[in-house]
């Protein structure tokens, strides 16, 4: 008895999680590291920016400085939900900055869960590139709903936390 109770539970606690997260080949984390603006697809406004600070949080904690690219203006709500203008400016900038890996990506979720729980629900993907030649050496996606007193945020930094966790970073002699 005791011991299905807690198969059911190891079972409840995983469905609450999906992430495909493979190992990355190796990183140089003293190289040149930028985040661009994540594609926000999903119903929350800055949702996409709220992650990205979470995500350079979390690269920080790994001991990578990743710059986030200069943030465009907002004068109006057409500039927060129309992000065309925010990536063409993050693109000129990228151009003349001396990057080596370039962080990409896509917020899919990022609200509460409707009911008396309002679960929080984030989803969201990553990848990262070659800055040279703009080839794409890691992708990860992940998504989870939290319990109903976490917030979206919390939520958030265990799905980039997870995420990033599948980086794999050796001394920059061995990279070439």
């Amino acid at each position: 008895m005791k011991l299905t109770l807690i198969f059911t539970m190891i079972l409840t606690l995983s469905a609450c999680s999906t992430y495909n997260a493979p190992d990355s080949p190796l990183l140089n984390a003293a190289a040149v590291w930028v985040i661009m603006p994540l594609q926000n697809n999903s119903s929350t406004p800055l949702a996409a920016e709220k992650a990205e600070q979470i995500l350079s949080s979390q690269l920080y904690r790994k001991g990578i400085n990743a710059v986030i690219y200069p943030k465009t203006p907002l004068k109006s709500l057409t500039d927060i939900l129309d992000q065309t203008s925010k990536y063409k400016h993050a693109e000129a900038w990228l151009a003349t900055y001396p990057a080596d890996y370039i962080i990409t990506g896509s917020v899919e979720e990022w609200h509460y869960k409707n009911g008396l729980d309002a679960e929080p629900a984030v989803g969201l993907t990553l990848e990262i590139k070659n800055a040279t030649n703009k080839q794409s050496l890691w992708r990860a996606s992940g998504s989870r709903v939290g319990w109903g007193r976490e917030s979206v945020s919390g939520a958030g930094i265990v799905v980039v936390e997870t995420l990033v966790n599948g980086l794999n970073f050796a001394p920059a002699a061995t990279i070439e």
